[in-house]
Order: structure tokens, then C-alpha cells, then sequence
């Protein structure tokens, strides 16, 4: 018999049932609290909202000391209208350098007298090896280098910080954002830190890195920091990038080691923002893109910082990245950050002599942008150590001293975990489903369909589970019930923090969030209530409150960040995988990180139908059942409503101006010609290939472009299946050698046939591993990229048979050669340009012609 005002628990291991009196706690929650706590929840997420989007306010022009976004925006813009900046056109080689040349010139005229300011302008020719996407070999000739010193005069440091950004552009693009707004805050910030009345005068040198060649994948870069004098200099840089127009500029990579350079950013920038998770999440590969960081990194051995704006994805590398998609507000904020910067590590002593902070990782993360937290991987392993071994003590003390049963501390783990995978079922369901009737991303230009697709449905099924065990747990009181669910949870992520923690992965200070100001909450203010020190109620709101409020405010900006960059990121990351599946993930893993107390039951005496639904960013008081059937109600039908729209097609994903969210496709008119052992030819043909960046293809293209109909799957035929992608190269059995005149842009591709491998050649001192299209047409890709003058280029190759192999008349080696014409009118043909007339507004295409030639020897 259960009665009223007792809570009867057995603890497995001891001699009798353990009572709790809670007679002077069981009181009803009153409304007043229901409205402050959701008064207290809004607050919370218009806080870490505002703080989110907010921007400083531009300074005016006509000041002469502070950093001006106008000034730094006029740069922009005059780069900007050369157009489209591809290495090897007159608009990147001559007028583009001519430009910068010109402006730094200026600035020199006005330099102080203490300074000297230095030009140098580098035309770099080399090669290298990079595994990014598939992997290729780089030979890039006469690529420039724009190059500015600043230093005291008469100064005997040998010491320098760089500052790096390209003019380049990508394919088709303006390339307002990526990356000629850097250029601009470069020039200003040179502008800013040279000049009269208060220039400064730093202690050891600056060095400005305009960097010509970054979109033919990082190769002016490679030719600075490995053949420029200058390089010798540095010891730590700053990389200035983006993937996307506006917002916040991110700290998204730091190091290698030296904890030391991050750690000035975060005393020194005055809107400081980043955090070693997307750190963890870049370096991972789950991003498809690189930066200078890596050449910097892997060939200089130089640590530094690498930032990036990434708002508003969609637009990167498509003809929308304009200046009118940066406000000034943007460019203020990272101009302060960069000069702040820029007077911090140039006038420290770490940058020649690091000593101690030489070594070791380091964990950062911002506050709502207001500070950034930084410590060393080191201190951090002992605060996750000390942190797991609280919380095992606590459990400890609840088991052993609060006589609370291990049995339903366990029951709560097993139900956190149900209702997690409840939520990864549910979202997989959805996913697959989408994705089976052909109606993926209908999100990607409507983020806010998320909500009712994804996290509603994934928080009903968590609560659901929740709401089961309640139900046949009946027996136990609901505070108990309360109680167990929080220590199961609290369970889990100390068991997360211990793994993270033991495989040294520096993003593990999520998980100290959800030990440690829980616990910390719950020890102060609810056991506190034990001694009536406190109203049960409101200890109990408060406990829940106060424990989430820092962890979730900093959370939910990392949730928001990673939308901004994985949405439109699944424009252009292939198709493959179906994008509903990682988007859906993407939705439950922000809600476990967000949410992940996420319902812990609790009924007072006399409230039979009164249940408070706790989250790590609200407490909800539902007064009754009919607003819990509601609440339910409502998400099961924004569900059911949305996905009806979404099958029916009423939710198309792309769209074109005003807002672009755009698709992506490369258009590439190519003529083939395949020559025969005895070098004549064996076939010719014309073709234009069309390549889709998303999931979607070109089937949704058929309705309002009928032409693109007509589009067939290419068959795998020849070295790297004769496909004209922006890379490929091959060898022979003996020595061959090659004499060639290359176009501005080469894609080679050498394969091997009938058993021959490649032994050695001049491209590379080593023998770097073999591409492959779709596990087929393998083959050494290389790609050469020139600047200006002649296109003349000799390379040998040798082959090694194995025995038996190199008969009469059988080929040793196909070599592949993809010629690439980027400019008009080389770049345009009658058919290519009716491909583009008939396209929609919605898709952003990027097209140029392609010669195709391949031989057998």
C-alpha cells in the first residue's frame, strides 16, 4: 500500500526499504514560477541570439587612427571590378597585381618615418604533392606574389609575423568574399598600422601576403613560404579565408602546438570568436575545403591562426559573391580583430622566443563572443579527470549515503539512451523516406522546415520514451523518477567525458559542460531545499535553471554555427550520400548537445495531472494534460502538414535572386581526340559534360530546362575514365621524356597498363599514391597552373614491367591531357551558350571548353 507523502524505494543491498519523507516538498508549483520560467527561457534565447548576430557598429571614413570598413570596402570593390580573377588571365596576372602594387605604393608615400615599409613582388614556379579530394600532384609556373615588410628602421629582429590573403578568384566568380574583402582589410590594416599621427612600431617585422594562386588549390602560397627570402623570417601567420559573405569571422584552426598565438588572439581581439570544435570538425574532413593554413603548416612548419566568414554559404564560389552580400559592419569587425591581432603577437616575445608555450595543444572556445576561454590540452586533461571523478563521487554518495538505488539510476541511463535512439530512428525513417520519393533538401533555401521535419518529431519520440517509463514505473514517485532520470544522464556524460577525454579529443569541454554546471546546480540549490533553506519549488526551478543557463546560451551558438555551414554545404558536396541523412543527424546531434536532460517527470502532492518538462533550455510548466496533448498535437501535425508539402513538391529547394540559394553545376564543352600506339588518330568526339554538386542531379532540371534531357551517365573509358576533371598524369616502362606547351590550365593523368608501375620521375621526389574515378580508370594526376609566359614544360617518366609484360604492340602507359580555356572567347561555343541560356534563375552555373587528347605508348 503507497501512501500519501512517502516514497518507498528498495536499494538492492541492503536489509529494507529506504523512506524519504517529503511531506514539506510536495507543494504545487506555483504559476507565478510557470510565467519566470518562461520569461527566463525567451530571455535565454534572445540573448544567445542577439549576441549571435550581433555586429559593431562601422566606424566612419574620416577617421584617420581606427581601422574604417568604408576605406577597407573601396579596396575591396576596385579589386572587385577587374571581374572574374582566374590565374593565367590578364584580370589576376597584370591588372589585379598592378592594382595592389599601386595601393601599396600609396601607403609607402604616407608611411612614418620610423617604419620601413618594403615591396616585393615574387613570380614563383614548383610542384608538390597534395592529397585533397583525390589526391594530385601540383606543378604551377611564373604564379606572383605580392609582398609588403614592415619593420623598424634599423632593426636587428630577425623575426616576423605574416598576414595572409588572396586576390585570385574562383571559377566564374567576382570572389568578393573569398577573398578580396581580406585583401581590402589587409590594405587598411597596413594603411592603419604605417601611418601618421600614431603609427606602430613594432618589435619585429610584419609581412603582408597578397598571394596570387590560391584557387588552383594553395600553389602561390607553397611558392612564398618555400622560395621567398623572406620566408626564413616568419615564425607565426595569420590566415584570412571565407566560405561564405558576412557574419562573424571564426578561429576555426590554430597551431600546430603553440599555445601561446591563440591564446594573444583571445586577450587582444576585442569581439574574439571561435572554438576548437570546429576545429575538430574541419580537420576531420567532414568540410570539403583547404586553406593556405595547410601549405604554412606542412612545407613552412609554421604555426598560426586560420579565420574565415562563413555566413551565408550559399553564395561562396558562385557568381552572388558580390560586394553587396558583405555588410560593413562584417569587415569593422574583423579589420578591429586583425589589427588588435596583428599589435599583439608583432610586439610579443613569444613570437622569437616561445619557450614553455612552444609545446602542447590547446582547447578555446568563446562566450557569446564577449571572451574566449583558453587552456592547454594538458590543464585540460586534469579538469576532465577532476570533473569525472566529482561526478563518480557524487554518484558514489547518492548510492551509498542517500540510500538511492543503483537499479533506477541505471533504469535512467537505459531510458536516456532509448530515447536517443528513439530520435535517431525517427529521423532515419524521415530521412530515408525523403529521400526514397525523390523530395531531398527541400530545406536547403527553408532552414526553418527543420523544425517540424527533424527536431519536433525527435524531441516527441525522446519525451515519449520518458512519458513510457513513467507510465510503468507508476509505483515509484515522480521525484524519484526525476531523480534517476538526471543521474542516468548525468552517467552518460560522464562516460562521454571519460572516452573523449582518453582519446585526447580537445572538443571534450562539451561534455564538461553537462557534468559539471548540472551537478554543481543541483548540489547548491536543490539538495540545499533538503534543509529548507530554499522552497522545494523554487529550488527546484532553480536548480534546473541556473545548471543549463551557461551551457545551453554557449551551445545553441554552436547549433546555429554549424547550420550556417552544413546547409549549404550539401550544395556542393556531391551525389552520393543522400543529404536528408546527414542534415537529420546533424538535427538530433544539435538537440542531444542542446537538450540532453531533456524530461524528467516530477508530480506533487495533490497535482496528479501536473508535470514540468525540463530542458537545458526552459523549464515548461504544463498545468495540465489537455496542453501536454496539444503540445504533442501540434508537433505531430507541423510534421504531417510539412511532409505533405514537401512530397507534393510544394517545397522546392533552390532559389534565385533576391535570396540565391542556388545549384550548382559545371558545364565543360570538350573535343576528345585518342591517338593510337603509332600516334594517329583513333577517335574523335564532342561532348559537353555537365556536373551536378548535389544530391538532386539533373533530374529536377528536366521540367524547366527540357534540353537537359538529353543528358546521358558517362561510361568509364580511358585513364581516369576520360572524364575532363581538373587534375590527372601517367608513365612508361624505360625513360620517356616529354616536351609540351601547355594552356594556362592542364589536367594530366598517367596510367599504367598490362602490369607496369611507375618507378620514378621528375615531377616529384617520390611516388605519390594513384587517384581513382569510382574505383576505376586509375592513374597520377597532375595539375599545372601558369601565371604568364610561356606554356613550354618537359618532364620524364620511368616505367618497371613485371615479367613477361612491354610485348610487342601492347601499350605500357596512357597519358591523358585535359587542356582547360577559362577565357572568353576560347571559353564559349554555340551549343555551350544555348545550355545556358535555357537554364532557370535558380541554378548558378559555371562553364568553360575543354580540349581532351590521349595517347598509348
Amino acid at each position: 500500500m503507497r501512501h500519501r507523502g512517502v516514497i518507498s524505494a528498495t536499494r538492492i543491498g541492503t536489509h529494507g526499504p529506504a523512506t524519504l519523507d517529503t511531506s514539506s516538498k510536495v507543494k504545487t508549483l506555483p504559476d507565478v514560477f510557470t510565467v519566470a520560467c518562461i520569461v527566463l527561457t525567451l530571455c535565454l534565447l534572445g540573448t544567445s541570439y542577439h549576441f549571435y548576430r550581433w555586429l559593431p557598429e562601422p566606424v566612419a571614413p574620416s577617421s584617420s587612427n581606427q581601422f574604417s570598413a568604408a576605406r577597407a570596402r573601396r579596396h575591396m570593390e576596385d579589386l572587385v571590378s577587374l571581374g572574374v580573377r582566374n590565374v593565367g588571365s590578364q584580370a589576376n596576372e597584370i591588372h589585379a597585381k598592378n592594382l595592389l602594387i599601386q595601393k601599396v605604393r600609396a601607403i609607402q608615400a604616407t608611411a612614418s618615418k620610423e617604419l620601413e615599409v618594403e615591396l616585393s613582388v615574387q613570380a614563383t614556379s614548383g610542384g608538390y604533392y597534395l592529397d585533397f579530394l583525390g589526391g594530385m600532384t601540383h606543378i604551377y609556373h611564373n604564379v606572383s606574389n605580392v609582398i609588403v615588410k614592415v619593420s623598424k628602421r634599423a632593426s636587428s629582429s630577425e623575426h616576423a609575423f605574416l598576414i595572409n590573403a588572396h586576390y585570385d578568384s574562383s571559377l566564374g566568380a567576382v570572389s568578393a568574399s573569398d577573398d578580396a574583402v581580406s585583401c581590402g582589410t589587409m590594405l587598411e590594416a597596413l594603411q592603419i598600422l604605417t601611418s601618421e599621427p600614431v603609427p606602430m612600431v613594432p618589435e619585429h617585422d610584419i609581412i603582408f601576403l597578397f598571394n596570387g594562386a590560391e584557387e588552383t588549390v594553395l600553389q602561390a602560397s607553397h611558392g612564398f613560404v618555400t622560395q621567398h627570402p623572406w620566408a626564413k623570417r616568419v615564425k607565426a601567420f595569420v590566415n584570412l579565408e571565407a566560405a561564405g559573405a558576412g557574419g562573424r569571422e571564426i578561429v576555426f584552426q590554430s597551431g600546430p602546438e603553440n599555445p601561446w598565438l591563440i591564446s594573444i588572439y583571445a586577450k587582444v581581439a576585442p569581439y574574439p570568436y571561435g572554438s576548437v570544435v570546429a576545429e575538430d570538425l574541419f580537420q576531420s574532413g567532414l568540410i570539403p575545403s583547404d586553406t593556405d593554413f595547410r601549405i604554412f603548416r606542412d612545407f613552412g612548419h609554421l604555426p598560426g591562426i586560420d579565420t574565415a566568414y562563413y555566413s551565408n554559404g550559399y553564395v561562396y564560389h558562385t557568381e552572388y559573391d558580390i560586394p553587396s552580400a558583405i555588410p560593413d559592419a562584417c569587415i569593422q569587425r574583423a579589420g578591429d580583430n586583425l589589427v588588435a591581432l596583428v599589435k599583439g603577437v608583432a610586439n610579443s616575445p613569444f613570437l622569437a622566443h616561445p619557450g614553455d608555450y612552444k609545446h602542447g595543444k590547446v582547447v578555446f572556445f568563446d562566450f557569446l563572443g564577449l571572451f574566449m576561454v583558453v587552456y592547454p590540452e594538458r590543464v585540460g586533461l586534469i579538469l576532465n579527470t577532476a570533473v569525472v571523478l566529482v561526478s563518480l563521487c557524487y554518484l558514489y554518495v547518492e548510492v551509498r549515503w542517500s540510500r538511492f538505488s543503483y537499479m533506477l539510476i541505471g533504469a535512467g541511463l537505459v531510458v536516456t539512451l532509448l530515447s536517443w535512439l528513439a530520435a535517431v530512428c525517427v529521423t532515419l525513417v524521415t530521412a530515408l523516406g525523403l529521400s526514397l520519393i525523390g523530395r531531398s533538401m527541400s530545406w536547403f533555401s527553408r532552414p526553418h522546415l527543420l523544425l517540424p521535419l527533424y527536431i519536433g518529431p525527435a524531441l516527441l519520440a525522446m519525451a515519449s520514451i520518458h512519458h513510457c517509463w513513467q507510465l510503468k514505473r507508476a509505483h515509484v514517485s515522480h521525484l524519484m523518477l526525476e531523480k534517476a532520470s538526471f543521474l542516468g544522464t548525468l552517467v552518460m556524460w560522464t562516460v562521454l567525458l571519460a572516452v573523449f577525454t582518453a582519446l585526447r579529443v580537445p572538443s571534450a569541454f562539451v561534455c564538461v559542460l553537462w557534468v559539471l554546471p548540472p551537478l554543481l546546480s543541483r548540489l547548491l540549490l536543490w539538495e540545499v531545499a533538503q534543509h529548507r533553506l530554499l522552497p522545494p519549488h523554487l529550488a527546484f526551478v532553480l536548480s534546473t535553471v541556473v545548471g543549463v543557463a551557461i551551457p545551453s546560451m554557449l551551445l545553441l551558438q554552436l547549433d546555429a554555427g554549424m547550420a550556417e555551414i552544413f546547409i549549404p554545404i550539401t550544395g556542393r558536396s556531391g551525389t552520393v550520400l543522400p543529404p536528408e541523412i546527414p542534415i537529420g543527424l546533424l538535427c538530433v546531434v544539435a538537440l542531444f548537445i542542446t537538450v540532453p536532460y531533456v524530461v524528467r517527470n516530477c508530480r506533487f502532492r495533490r497535482v496528479v495531472r501536473r508535470q514540468i518538462l525540463f530542458q537545458t533550455t526552459s523549464v515548461v510548466h504544463m498545468s495540465s494534460r489537455w496542453i501536454r496533448k496539444v503540445g504533442g498535437a501540434l508537433i505531430v501535425g507541423g510534421y504531417v502538414l510539412t511532409i505533405g508539402l514537401v512530397a507534393m513538391g510544394m517545397m522546392f529547394p533552390y532559389s534565385g535572386r533576391p535570396d540565391p540559394h542556388p545549384k550548382r553545376l559545371f558545364l565543360q564543352h570538350t573535343d576528345h581526340t585518342l591517338h593510337h600506339l603509332n600516334t594517329s588518330v583513333s577517335h574523335k568526339q564532342s561532348d559537353v559534360f555537365v556536373i551536378a554538386f548535389d544530391y538532386l542531379e539533373l533530374d529536377i532540371l528536366a521540367e524547366a530546362a527540357p534540353l537537359y534531357r538529353q543528358a546521358r551517365e558517362v561510361e568509364c573509358q580511358g585513364a581516369y575514365c576520360g572524364l575532363p576533371y581538373y587534375f590527372p598524369v601517367l608513365h612508361f616502362f624505360k625513360n620517356l621524356t616529354f616536351d609540351a606547351e601547355f594552356p594556362v590550365r592542364v589536367s594530366m593523368c598517367l596510367a599504367p597498363r598490362h602490369g607496369n608501375r611507375l618507378v620514378s620521375w621528375s615531377l616529384e621526389k617520390f611516388i605519390p599514391p594513384m587517384s581513382s574515378a569510382n574505383g576505376v580508370g586509375d592513374c597520377y594526376f597532375v595539375f599545372y597552373a601558369r601565371g604568364f609566359g610561356e606554356g613550354k614544360f618537359s618532364f620524364w617518366l620511368e616505367l618497371k614491367g613485371r615479367e613477361g609484360s612491354n610485348r610487342a604492340g601492347e601499350e605500357a602507359v596512357e597519358i591523358a591531357i585535359f587542356s582547360h580555356h577559362l577565357e572568353p572567347p576560347q571559353s564559349r561555343t554555340p551549343f555551350l551558350e544555348e545550355l545556358l541560356r535555357v537554364l532557370p534563375d535558380w541554378v548558378t552555373p559555371i562553364s568553360w571548353t575543354t580540349h581532351h587528347a590521349s595517347w598509348l605508348f
